[in-house]
């Protein structure tokens, strides 16, 4: 299959949609033959010219661009509407100079066009000392939250977490003891919440994007409500490889002590939903087959995060 431009999508994403076969989480139908028609149309309203490489994406097409109107755009496309639709909510809600600004919003085909930060460079790749990095990080975060009294198309927490709530015990998978104490800690922790809000829900290094003035911006909200702690989580497994590295435990208890302070968050509490947030990712990466590696880099943050618990 082509965009209108002649530029094959990516062979991953094709496969992946071509063969979805996950009831509690459907495709649109019909969505991967449409998708030429859509990206053409959306780059003939905005007058967009597509760069020549498409990157490879799982089940979501991203294209990069120019618009005589716009500047730099990203254009995307989700065969997954429910979390199209998060995304786009969470962009709209937290709308500001820290967040890429939505231009176009297509629901009904689950496709919209918006900024691309210039020159885009992620915060996994800026030499920063990482207590600086992850202050940085925190205090941008930080303006992503906001009370939502309506949360329509918004994920709550726990439904998000339901990988590890619905866990079948596989010991040779996962040991039934990490996850049962990662499930009742979880319980226990949603329990506890004394604020729920709009949260990015994958907040980690390669999400922070810095513009050409300096300033710092936030992509690809994943789109959810509840405690501003599981923030925490993402950040903890990330960038890639930190939960092999020596000092990762003294890096742990670092990390949780600079966003508790400026976000007024408990630190012991952070590390708990760093542990759960380990667990929650082994389960989802179990769940899918997903690549050795990184089933490895979880377990081996959530047996380290484990220690550190009371």
């Amino acid at each position: 299959m082509f965009l209108h431009t002649g530029q094959p999508l990516p062979q991953q994403m094709v496969e992946t949609v071509s063969r979805w076969d996950r009831p509690e989480q459907a495709v649109t139908p019909g969505w991967l033959e449409a998708l030429p028609a859509t990206i053409a149309d959306l780059c003939e309203k905005w007058k967009i010219t597509l760069d020549h490489v498409v990157p490879d994406t799982y089940v979501t097409l991203v294209v990069l661009g120019h618009s005589e109107e716009l500047g730099p755009v990203v254009v995307k496309s989700s065969a997954l509407p429910e979390e199209f639709r998060s995304e786009a909510t969470a962009l709209q809600l937290a709308a500001g100079e820290n967040v890429a600004r939505l231009y176009d919003l297509d629901v009904e085909r689950s496709a919209m066009v918006m900024e691309r930060i210039v020159p885009g460079v992620q915060l996994r790749d800026v030499a920063m000392p990482d207590d600086d990095a992850t202050r940085l990080a925190a205090e941008t975060v930080a303006t992503f939250w906001r009370e939502v009294p309506d949360p329509i198309n918004l994920h709550p927490l726990r439904w998000w977490m339901r990988a590890l709530f619905d866990w079948s015990p596989r010991p040779d998978l996962i040991d039934p003891d990490l996850i049962q104490q990662a499930q009742s800690l979880a319980t226990s922790l949603l329990a506890r919440s004394s604020r729920i809000c709009l949260l990015h829900g994958d907040f980690q290094h390669h999400n922070l994007l810095q513009r050409s003035s300096g300033e710092w911006a936030i992509i690809d909200p994943k789109g959810l409500y509840g405690d501003p702690g599981f923030e925490f989580a993402a950040w903890m497994y990330n960038p890639e490889g930190v939960t092999a590295r020596n000092d990762y435990l003294e890096l742990a208890k670092s990390r949780a002590a600079i966003c508790s302070d400026i976000w007024g968050i408990d630190r012991q509490t952070l590390l708990e939903w760093a542990f759960v947030g380990a667990v929650l990712s082994m389960c989802w990466w179990n769940s899918e087959s997903g690549p050795e590696d990184l089933a490895t880099h979880f377990a081996l943050g959530a047996q380290q995060l484990r220690q550190l618990l009371i």
